[in-house]
């Protein structure tokens, strides 16, 4: 996993997200998902192209899930 620290800025956005209060707790089992598979992805260091891009279609899905009205 050559680009670490954006995963690492990415995970720190998250968690500060769940902190907020005005997140309900539906919206945050959707974030701790998706920072689960974020979490996953950074301890494979030899990620493929298609590791990736399958951990990013995971994320964006539960994002989406969490925030859509």
């Amino acid at each position: 996993m050559k680009q670490l620290k954006d995963v690492n800025a990415v995970i720190a956005k998250l968690q500060a997200l769940i902190a907020r209060d005005d997140v309900d707790s539906n919206q945050k089992r959707h974030v701790e998902g998706a920072l689960n598979s974020l979490r996953r992805l950074r301890r494979n260091p030899h990620a493929d192209q298609a590791v990736v891009f399958a951990c990013v279609r995971e994320v964006a899905e539960r994002l989406l899930e969490a925030f859509q009205k």
